[in-house]
C-alpha cells in the first residue's frame, strides 16, 4: 500500500492553511455576502446613482448601500450593513428628529426633507424616502430607499442671492426715494418756470394773441415774454436753450433775468439780444446755448423791428396767402463774445398774422418716417391763414395728432387787427 511521504503531507497541509487564512482575510475585508445583499437587484438603482443611496427596513436598519453613501458616513460596507441608519449617518442613538421614514412607510408616497443638517456639521441635505416594499408583503419587509443630495453649495448660492436681493431691495428703496425726491424738485422747479412766463397774453388795442407753450418734460428749455414800452410800442420775445430738462431750463431762466434787466430802458433789438448774448457768456460755462428772437411792434408807425439769434425764422402770412420770412443774421447767443446781431424793419399791414414759434414744433415725426420740417410747417400756416384765430393752434395740434414731439415748443400767434403800412421791408442801422 502506499503511502503519502510525511514531508509531501506537511507541504499540502500548509498549502491549505495558508489558502484558508488568504481567504478569511479576503473575506474580512470583502464580505461577499454582505456585498451580494447590498447590490442584488439594485446594481442598476443604486451604483449608477452619484448621490448617496441607501435600503432602509421599517427598524431603520440598513440593508444595502451605494458607494457614494459609504464615502459620505466614511464607512465600508462591512460597518454600514445591518446598522440603524440614525447611527451610522449621524452617531445618533435614536431616529433624526426630521425623519419622514416612518411616513412614507404608512403613506406609501415619497417623503422629502428639503433641508437638513450635514453630517459632517457644515453645510446641508436634500432628502428623500421612496416607499418600496418586498413580495413577501410582510411588515417587516417594508423599506424606503433613502435619497441623500448635498445642497451645500445650493444654500450657499440662496443665501448669497438672499444676502443680494436684501442688498438690492435696499438700493432700490433708497433709488425710489431719490426719484421721489426729484420728482418733487422737478415739480417745484416747473412751478418756478411757469411763474416766470406770462399768465396770458397782453391785451392790446389792435392786436390779437394765441399762444401755446408745449413742455415734453417737467421743466423745458422754451420760455416767451412780452414787455411793454412806451408810445405804443410792443416787446415780443421767444427763446429756445439747448438740451432739455433741467439744464435748459437753468438756461432759459438766465436769459428770462437778463432780457427782465436790459428791458428797464428801451435798447433795440439787436442791443438787446448783444446783451443777452454777453450774460450767458458770462454765466454759462458750459456747451448750452440759446436760440431767440425779439421784435419790437411800433402801433404807431405800424412797423415791427426785429433782431434773430440762430432761431427759426418766424414768418407772416398775408390775407392773400403770401409769405414773409422774418430772416437776420445772428448766431446762437451764448457761444461767441462778439457776436453781432443784425436789425430789421418789417412794415405791417392790417390782417397780416404773425408766427413766431420754436423748432421743437416742426422737428416731429410720425412711424419713424421723416421729420415734418420747416417749409412744410410754413405751408401748413398759410393753408389755414382763413381759419379765426383762436381756431389756428388747435387746427395745428390736430393736424399734429399722429406725430412724436421730442422737444418743447412754443408758438405765438399775432394778427394785425388795425392800421397799414406801405408793406416794404428796410434795414434799420
Amino acid at each position: 500500500m502506499n503511502t503519502v511521504p510525511l514531508s509531501l503531507f506537511i507541504i499540502m497541509a500548509a498549502t491549505l492553511l495558508v489558502l484558508a487564512v488568504a481567504i478569511a482575510i479576503a473575506y474580512w475585508k470583502f464580505p461577499l455576502h454582505l456585498i451580494y445583499k447590498s447590490k442584488v437587484g439594485y446594481e442598476s438603482m443604486l451604483d449608477a446613482v452619484n448621490d448617496p443611496l441607501a435600503v432602509v427596513d421599517s427598524t431603520y436598519t440598513v440593508s444595502r448601500v451605494n458607494k457614494a453613501y459609504i464615502s459620505l458616513v466614511n464607512g465600508s460596507f462591512r460597518s454600514s450593513i445591518g446598522k440603524k441608519c440614525f447611527s451610522l449617518l449621524r452617531n445618533r442613538s435614536e431616529p433624526c428628529e426630521d425623519c419622514r421614514m416612518p411616513h412614507a412607510i404608512t403613506l406609501r408616497k415619497q417623503q422629502i426633507v428639503e433641508h437638513s443638517p450635514h453630517p459632517s456639521g457644515k453645510g446641508a441635505l436634500r432628502l428623500s424616502f421612496s416607499p418600496y416594499a418586498a413580495e413577501t408583503q410582510t411588515p417587516e419587509s417594508h423599506f424606503v430607499i433613502e435619497h441623500l443630495r448635498d445642497i451645500t453649495v445650493l444654500e450657499q448660492l440662496k443665501s448669497d442671492l438672499e444676502e443680494k436681493n436684501t442688498s438690492l431691495a435696499a438700493a432700490m428703496r433708497k433709488l425710489k426715494q431719490a426719484q421721489r425726491s426729484i420728482i418733487e424738485d422737478l415739480h417745484l422747479a416747473r412751478q418756478i418756470q411757469e411763474g416766470l412766463l406770462p399768465k396770458s397774453a397782453p391785451d392790446v388795442q389792435g392786436v390779437r394773441m394765441a399762444i401755446k407753450y408745449h413742455p415734453v418734460a417737467d421743466v423745458g428749455g422754451d420760455l416767451y415774454d412780452f414787455i411793454h414800452f412806451p408810445n405804443d410800442k410792443l416787446c415780443v420775445f421767444v427763446g429756445d436753450a439747448s438740451g432739455h430738462g433741467l439744464a435748459a431750463a437753468l438756461i432759459g431762466s438766465i436769459s428770462k433775468m437778463s432780457l427782465y434787466n436790459h428791458s428797464r430802458s428801451e435798447l433795440p433789438p439787436h442791443r438787446m439780444i448783444s446783451e443777452i448774448n454777453q450774460d450767458l457768456i458770462s454765466n454759462i460755462q458750459t456747451y448750452h446755448y440759446l436760440t431767440c428772437f425779439l421784435g419790437v411792434f411800433d402801433l404807431k408807425k405800424q412797423t415791427f423791428t426785429y433782431s434773430r439769434a440762430g432761431h427759426p425764422m418766424p414768418v407772416v402770412v398775408r390775407r392773400d396767402g403770401s409769405i414773409h420770412h422774418l430772416n437776420c443774421a445772428g448766431t446762437f447767443a451764448g457761444v461767441l463774445k462778439d457776436a453781432q446781431y443784425e436789425e430789421v424793419a418789417f412794415n405791417y399791414r392790417m390782417g397780416d398774422r404773425f408766427f413766431i414759434f420754436t423748432d421743437g414744433i416742426y422737428e416731429i415725426q410720425k412711424n419713424d418716417g421723416p421729420h415734418y420740417g420747416y417749409d412744410r410747417f410754413v405751408k401748413l400756416l398759410s393753408d389755414f391763414r382763413r381759419l379765426p384765430l383762436d381756431r389756428v393752434i388747435p387746427a395745428i395740434e390736430d393736424h399734429f395728432a399722429g406725430y412724436t414731439f421730442n422737444d418743447d415748443y412754443t408758438i405765438i400767434v399775432i394778427e394785425i387787427e388795425e392800421g397799414l403800412g406801405n408793406g416794404e421791408d428796410t434795414v434799420l442801422f
